[in-house]
């Protein structure tokens, strides 16, 4: 995935004033992850296509998790600097960390076992799908570390669940990309 790559010498950007705002979409509903050193290839320079998944997914590279629900991405911490350590003595924050969680509801033996074995992983690579047909993640994928629970039973007329979280470091870019066939896609 890319770096932001800027130089003391540029101007600053100047975003233009966006009629409407982007409605990336208010939940997680899908994951995809693939092994460290997979070999998805993706043409595009922000983000895979649905075709580019489902081709990867075909060949047994990446794997996808429909039926989330109270899916989200909030942000876990940082390093901080500040005082002496900074040029300005403000505080100053580097190594963002997030994390993506969740409830897998739509589960069977198969699901189970996949996650049991994904939680085997100190390292996956991982996008995910908001409910308005966004992925991110962008080219290569977030480097996750990944932790999937054993199946939660809370008792009578409560369906269960599996809980996840995927932690990961920001790199500087969050590039989202849409498609409308990201909702057709499935393993």
């Amino acid at each position: 995935m890319d770096n932001l790559v800027f130089s003391c010498t540029d101007s600053l950007d100047q975003p233009a004033r966006p009629a409407c705002t982007t409605d990336y979409g208010e939940a997680v509903v899908a994951i995809a992850l693939m092994k460290e050193g997979g070999t998805f290839s993706v043409t595009a320079s922000d983000g895979p296509t649905a075709a580019e998944f489902e081709t990867a997914i075909t060949a047994g590279e990446v794997t996808f998790i429909t039926g989330i629900s109270n899916g989200h991405r909030v942000k876990t911490g940082s390093t901080e600097l500040s005082g002496d350590d900074t040029i300005t003595g403000g505080t100053e924050e580097y190594d963002k960390q997030y994390r993506v969680e969740g409830r897998i509801k739509l589960l069977n033996e198969a699901v189970k076992r996949a996650t049991e074995k994904y939680d085997r992983y100190s390292t996956l690579r991982a996008w995910y799908f908001t409910d308005k047909n966004y992925c991110l993640g962008g080219t290569g994928g977030y480097k996750v570390s990944p932790s999937f629970d054993l199946v939660i039973q809370e008792g009578r007329g409560q369906p269960p669940y599996i809980p996840f979280t995927l932690d990961f470091t920001a790199i500087g870019a969050d590039y989202a990309v849409q498609d409308a066939d990201f909702a057709d896609l499935e393993n």
